[in-house]
């Protein structure tokens, strides 16, 4: 399922009184052969992540290549982000509440209700196994860089195999 960055809204504090730290959100996206308009996401890799470091003259390498893109959010260490994605189907609504300051985020999960005409929030304990691969691939999608550092939301791990036993330890 094609998932696409719809809008986000970025809330910056005052609570520091020096120069706060800068951050780079990107976002992970390709062109969508069906729409000239439309870009979904795709999630970021490592080698992705290397590109946004700052080489030693203090410019950022970045380039686009072919089909990919990287759209860039910058922000004090201060502020809070809501991020909207939707399904291209328009049947799932992701928003992804990220704050800096407290280092965490969260996620909330809407479903289209066509009697209604809007969005139902579904709760965490009712999403299903596809639902949450969504939401798995939203959020391989982003990624921070704080100066010389990069944070990955959700890294791609490997996962265990159906059938594999795996250890609770």
């Amino acid at each position: 399922m094609n998932i696409y960055l719809a809008d986000f809204v970025i809330c910056e504090r005052n609570g520091e009184k020096h120069a706060p730290k800068v951050y780079h959100i990107y976002i992970k996206e390709m062109k969508n052969p069906f729409s000239v308009r439309l870009k979904t996401i795709a999630p970021a890799s490592f080698t992705d992540s290397l590109r946004s470091l700052k080489n030693e003259d203090g410019r950022t390498q970045f380039s686009t290549e072919g089909e990919v893109l990287f759209r860039t959010i910058t922000c004090s260490s201060e502020a809070q982000l809501y991020f909207v994605f939707k399904c291209t189907s328009q049947l799932y609504m992701f928003i992804v509440k990220l704050d800096l300051r407290q280092k965490k985020f969260t996620v909330a999960l809407y479903e289209w209700n066509e009697p209604k005409q809007k969005y139902i929030p579904i709760r965490a304990d009712e999403w299903l196994a596809m639902e949450k691969q969504l939401i798995y691939d939203v959020l391989q999608s982003i990624y921070l860089v704080d100066d010389r550092r990069v944070s990955h939301l959700f890294a791609n791990l490997s996962r265990p195999k159906r059938g594999t036993p795996h250890s609770d330890s």
